[in-house]
């Protein structure tokens, strides 16, 4: 920085100290919030408290069992199991294999398209009876194509919960664009629900019908070697234990309560700015440029930034 620079920073910062000096008031609120505000996480801090939780130790969880729900039937008609193709003979019987394997009255609705299920669902009452639609990613060229070793299967399910048998409610969908939660936890996820609770992949029979798709599917290509598998094998699921761990209060409420601190600080710089501005315009003196409001910005970050580092 050269000495013509170095002599017009140093020009701006009197012109700052001048017009705050002039508006001792804004002066005055700017540190009596910004002292309120260092006081009130002081206080936090201080009356927060620290629990310890856990260890956390979950049951097995079959994945062979029908969500309640199932037990009674929609109103307009008996549950369905849907499928994509229709056209494919092998995978019609494959759902069948998934209906008898579930011993359960599922009527089974083949579509020849995605598009065509998506329309069929669109229509009144038709959503609330189709319990879950196997869509097959296959290009099948005639309807006794065999199903590949390597296939790739879609599962969708209603993305309203409808398991109402259990004590959380599900307000969006089942989520599946985030590989994390929108508010990260500081311990386990739904710590209180033993089958993972949100978003309901147990309750609303999601893991039932993957597996016993991937169980037809096996059956398909080798049924004999299949069954003697499931008859000396039971699957369960089992959530990972979580060790001790302490919750502190405080974080929660810091990391909501530093935005509004952020935004009321700043907020009277930037009335006193404008007013500054208007103020020239009016008298038509030279306008205050841009960088004297990021000159009093980095002011305040570094009092704000000391004032954290004390508490």
């Amino acid at each position: 920085m050269n000495l013509l620079a170095l002599n017009k920073f140093m020009v701006l910062l009197w012109k700052n100290f001048t017009l705050k000096r002039r508006q001792f008031i804004a002066i005055v609120v700017e540190i009596i919030v910004t002292l309120l505000f260092a006081g009130i996480l002081l206080l936090t801090r201080k009356i927060g408290v620290i629990s310890q939780n856990g260890p956390y130790y979950y049951p097995f969880q079959p994945v062979d069992k029908l969500p309640v729900f199932l037990g009674k039937n929609p109103p307009s008609g008996l549950w369905e199991l849907a499928f994509v193709p229709s056209k494919s003979v092998v995978v019609k019987n494959i759902v069948e294999t998934v209906k008898r394997d579930l011993h359960y009255n599922f009527e089974v609705k083949g579509f020849s398209s995605e598009k065509d299920f998506e329309n069929y669902i669109k229509q009144a009452n038709n959503s609330e009876r189709v319990m879950v639609a196997f869509v097959f990613d296959h290009e099948f060229k005639n309807s006794h194509d065999p199903l590949p070793l390597k296939v790739k299967y879609y599962l969708r399910l209603s993305s309203l919960q409808r398991n109402r048998h259990v004590n959380y409610f599900r307000l969006g969908s089942w989520d599946t664009g985030s590989l994390f939660p929108r508010s990260p936890s500081f311990g386990p996820r739904n710590p209180e629900h033993a089958d993972g609770g949100d978003p309901g992949y147990i309750t609303e029979g999601f893991l039932v019908m993957q597996h016993a798709l991937d169980k037809a599917i096996m059956k398909y290509h080798n049924q004999a070697a299949s069954q003697k598998l499931f008859r000396d094998v039971q699957v369960f699921v089992q959530r990972f234990p979580y060790p001790a761990y302490y919750h502190d209060s405080f974080f929660p409420f810091f990391g909501s309560f530093i935005p509004l601190v952020i935004l009321f600080i700043f907020t009277t710089n930037y009335l006193t700015l404008i007013q500054a501005i208007v103020w020239e315009k009016e008298h038509q003196l030279k306008v205050t440029p841009l960088f004297l409001w990021y000159i009093e910005i980095c002011e305040k970050c570094w009092v704000f930034q000391a004032i954290e580092k004390n508490c």
